[in-house]
């Protein structure tokens, strides 16, 4: 337990709460943070400080804490009805959003999907969707129903999935086998199954890097491993351009064409986690849009499946949402006493709370550009990120792609350092000190910032980093 008063707050808290993704004896001496109020990209803390929000609390908080739409559409719904059982009953939300979430993720304009949308689909790649409550079961329910389908498609042997490496997708059995993060799954190897890990990825900087829409160097070598299991692989699960947990790692999206291609070829399908990566992180609200290239939207490595979570309620409520096509669909359309439907089951699956605020996601991405406000505001990300890294030679593989952009610490001869020294987490410490939340990815130091920041705030974001790091690196 913490040294500090009986009724200090965090005193009681390391008495019965257990943290997420924490070792815990961290927290002896450096307390969790009391947080009292959030605003726009700012945490308000119980002894007096704001500090900035720099990784939109885990990625999720798309727009920013606090939004007034947002707040407003939750309100009204609460007044309505907060949760009714979604199995055989419906509600003019629930319809809307996933007609809305459709047009979306087909490439539509605004106009098709913002607030003033008309009701009704649209013709395009995906047809279905299936709502859930975290992006973990969202990977689980993908993965099931691409097993499921190619079994009642007449290809029963088709059990297998294959992953890419550094690859994560959460951290339920089936997320943790298809992932390759073993700081998350060693523990729990016994209860995964196998799968084919796929490596040798056309990593590049981002858009600005020469390479970033050629993967045709790397793909021999893929497609060769795909080869090898081409008879009974059900799925290939990837998180599209953006490797966030995986150390922040963009890859060529022309990747994403050639494995449409070799997929259509070979009778798999694909699942495209776009769980960090979607929802206009990257300047699109599907990373798989970015295919050929930016400023071009593109529907030609749409996957099987497309998974959604975080940023599809900013981070408001819990909510997650795979996207799927009719041809899939129609695989489990059929009597009930032939077997074919899919029974999975969530208790809060299309809960109205979290589609009110959803839907209100939508408006503000419609009303405001949001898309566009991303392809703005990213070059100057970057050129951020870029002078945080000039003057400091231990900063390599500097990468950015829409609201993203990271930077590694190194070695003077840009070899890893000791995890053991655990630098990055002092710097994420520091960091906090002087008014940022930094969560590094080991010694991977990223600015994740809500779309909605300004371009003053991003400097602020950066400049605290640029300090936190001379004061536990040197300058």
């Amino acid at each position: 337990m913490a040294d500090g008063h009986p009724g200090d707050l965090a005193t009681r808290d390391l008495a019965v709460f257990w943290h997420p993704c924490s070792q815990m004896r961290d927290y002896r001496d450096f307390p969790p943070l009391e947080v009292i109020g959030a605003h726009g990209t700012r945490l308000e803390l119980a002894d007096g400080r704001t500090i900035l929000d720099a990784i939109s609390s885990w990625w999720c908080k798309a727009l920013g804490h606090g939004h007034p739409h947002l707040a407003a559409a939750l309100r009204r719904q609460l007044e309505t009805f907060e949760h009714v059982i979604t199995a055989n009953t419906t509600s003019a939300p629930l319809v809307r959003l996933c007609e809305r979430l459709l047009a979306a993720a087909n490439g539509q304009p605004p106009t098709a999907w913002g607030p003033s949308a008309a009701p009704g689909r649209r013709p395009g790649h995906f047809g279905k969707v299936f709502l859930a409550d975290n992006g973990s079961t969202a990977v689980e329910i993908a993965l099931k129903m691409a097993l499921q389908a190619q079994a009642q498609r007449g290809a029963p042997g088709r059990t297998r999935f294959a992953a890419f490496e550094n690859g994560y997708h959460g951290e339920t059995v089936g997320a943790l086998s298809v992932g390759d993060l073993d700081l998350y799954a060693a523990p729990f190897r016994a209860l995964c199954f196998s799968v084919q890990r796929t490596g040798g990825l056309p990593y590049r900087r981002g858009p600005h890097d020469p390479a970033w829409l050629d993967a045709g160097a790397s793909w021999p070598a893929i497609e060769a491993a795909l080869d090898t299991e081409a008879d009974t692989l059900a799925a290939i699960v990837y998180e599209p351009v953006l490797q966030a947990a995986g150390g922040m790692r963009f890859f060529s999206p022309d990747l994403l064409l050639r494995l449409r291609g070799w997929a259509d070829a070979h009778g798999v399908y694909l699942i495209a986690d776009e769980i960090a990566a979607g929802m206009g992180r990257l300047g699109a609200i599907l990373a798989s849009h970015l295919a050929e290239g930016g400023g071009r939207l593109s529907r030609a490595a749409l996957p099987d499946f497309a998974v959604l979570s975080k940023g599809l309620t900013a981070g408001t409520l819990p909510l997650s949402a795979v996207l799927t096509t009719d041809a899939v669909y129609a695989l489990f359309d059929a009597d009930y006493g032939d077997g074919r439907a899919f029974l999975h089951s969530n208790t809060f699956t299309g809960n109205a709370l979290a589609v009110a605020v959803a839907n209100a996601v939508l408006d503000v991405f419609a009303a405001d550009d949001i898309l566009g406000r991303v392809g703005s505001l990213a070059p100057h990300l970057r050129a951020a990120m870029e002078a945080v890294a000039a003057s400091r030679p231990y900063l390599r593989g500097l990468r950015a792609c829409g609201l993203v952009a990271a930077v590694d610490i190194c070695a003077a001869e840009g070899t890893p350092l000791d995890p053991r020294r655990r630098t990055g987490y002092a710097v994420y410490r520091e960091a906090v000190r002087r008014g940022a939340l930094l969560r590094p990815i080991g010694d991977t130091m990223y600015l994740f910032p809500p779309l909605t920041a300004t371009a003053a705030e991003i400097d602020q974001m950066a400049a605290i980093l640029a300090d936190s790091l001379d004061a536990v690196v040197g300058a």
